[in-house]
């Protein structure tokens, strides 16, 4: 029986919760009074708070985190930590390094904060946005650790498996992403970066990849590889990664697995396979145009498989014999595979279900099988922000401009009603404008105003038009009532 410590920073000081607890597993109990007696003090990511005292001048409230979540636990063992809303991650032993790359020998201290909630996600000024398309999320996650005051990182050869907790039997497909390399430390988060390593669900594979000389005198080869891959040496080619995360219907699925492509290139009989073939070229800045469907399947899979393409990562781009940067043509074959998750060959974590689960579980998770219909599950390779979202596709979108006067003091969030996503505008000629939103969609727009001493708020349900907004009407507010209000937002 082991003490572990739970640390939560509070702008009075430090509290800590020592709970015993077995098989250096750490699970969160269930702290409701003690979370509400700390929770109106706390905003997140500086939005400064104004409240009244019994002097006739009020004083800002300083600026300050909300509650972290601190596990304790030794490099040498695997550890199975559960947070407070509902997120599960498997460290297995000896995961992390220093910043000279030697193997952590000490004991870890590691920080989990979690945004699940629609007012988390909005008080911390999160947005879900990669690349200019919307995302949808399943939830967001603030992960370190350190040792004697050091921040780890990841060892190379090691994962970390992180859970989101689902709603029951969704169906949806989630990709994991990280926070885009701008984004420090202790800022709320503008830009995800979609996770080129990481897989979501059984889908298809590149059967394989071949490329068109540039010349008839260079015979230089070209693999498609997303640029700044990190490679594992688990996938021979790295882009099942992003076949994998892709979200093909059921239909283009089984249309693919039914079709057998024949060729029209001597001596490639060999690739003639069930399977869909692709032909596109690769800019000289590692970007797929002109793609284009050789293999003779429905009119519905081949726009499908195009949309796929077009959605590509930025990749690395071709060389030719003398290490110029040239322009490639290429081929890739999609064929129907199995490719299995990374934690699904990690045999410490596949240990952990009944030596770790079942002791804190009145209904323990025994199997993998079971997780998933339970969690979103992905190996991190990396700590920091991560997010667990998926793309989202809309017929019409257009560009909505708010027009009142942008203010350092005001923030804006665009809020969508019939699935969880967050938008923050950009500013012109000082406006507010939200890039490229579906038109049709019931949406909440807030705003936050921390203006002359004074806290007010406004939000404005609306169903996005090529109609501005032309005004919101702000009323004072306090933290609690504020909060509230973006609890019960549709």
């Amino acid at each position: 029986m082991e003490n572990k410590v739970v640390t939560y920073q509070t702008e009075d000081g430090t509290i800590e919760i020592n709970t015993h607890l077995e098989n250096d597993t750490i699970c969160l109990s269930q702290r409701h009074l003690f979370m509400k007696n700390i929770f109106w003090k706390i905003l997140f990511f500086g939005i400064p708070l104004i409240v009244a005292t019994g002097c006739q001048t009020s004083t800002p409230i300083e600026k300050i985190i909300f509650p972290t979540e601190e596990f304790n636990i030794r490099s040498t063992s695997d550890t199975t930590i559960f947070g407070e809303q509902g997120t599960r991650i498997f460290i297995g032993s000896q995961s992390f390094q220093l910043p000279n790359g030697d193997i952590v020998k000490d004991s870890i201290q590691i920080q989990l904060k979690e945004f699940y909630k629609k007012s988390d996600i909005i008080l911390a000024d999160l947005s879900t946005e990669s690349d200019g398309k919307i995302l949808e999320t399943g939830g967001m996650l603030y992960i370190k650790a350190y040792a004697n005051g050091e921040e780890l990182s990841v060892r190379p050869d090691k994962r970390i498996v992180v859970h989101f907790p689902r709603e029951k039997y969704s169906p949806k497909k989630m990709n994991l992403f990280y926070a885009d390399s701008n984004t420090s430390t202790d800022s709320s988060v503008n830009n995800w970066d979609v996770d080129t390593i990481n897989l979501v669900k059984r889908t298809l594979k590149l059967g394989s990849f071949g490329w068109w000389y540039p010349a008839v005198n260079d015979s230089t080869g070209y693999n498609f590889t997303p640029k700044d891959f990190a490679d594992t040496g688990y996938y021979w080619n790295p882009l099942d990664f992003h076949v994998k995360s892709y979200i093909f219907s059921d239909e283009t699925i089984r249309e693919i697995e039914r079709t057998k492509n024949i060729n029209n290139y001597l001596h490639f009989e060999s690739w003639n396979d069930y399977g869909v073939e692709c032909d596109m070229y690769v800019s000289t800045k590692g970007y797929i145009h002109s793609p284009k469907i050789t293999t003779k399947i429905s009119y519905k899979a081949k726009q499908e498989i195009l949309t796929f393409l077009e959605s590509l990562p930025q990749l690395e781009p071709g060389k030719n014999k003398y290490d110029e940067i040239i322009q490639r043509r290429g081929l890739l074959f999609i064929t129907p595979g199995n490719i299995v998750p990374l934690y699904q060959t990690d045999e410490q974590y596949l240990k952990s279900f009944d030596k770790k689960y079942s002791k804190f579980e009145k209904s323990p998770i025994k199997n993998v099988d079971a997780a998933e219909l339970e969690f979103y599950i992905f190996s991190i390779s990396k700590l920091g922000w991560i997010n667990c979202d998926r793309f989202l596709k809309f017929e019409e979108k257009i560009d909505l401009m708010v027009n009142i006067d942008a203010s350092p003091d005001l923030k804006l969030k665009l809020s969508f009603s019939e699935f969880d996503g967050f938008l923050k505008p950009t500013i012109i000629d000082g406006k507010y404008l939200f890039r490229q939103v579906p038109v049709g969609e019931n949406s909440t727009l807030v705003g936050i105003n921390t203006t002359d001493n004074e806290l007010t708020v406004a939000i404005k349900e609306i169903t996005i038009s090529n109609q501005p907004i032309e005004e919101l009407l702000f009323a004072e507010t306090t933290l609690g009532e504020l909060r509230l209000k973006l609890e019960s937002l549709k």
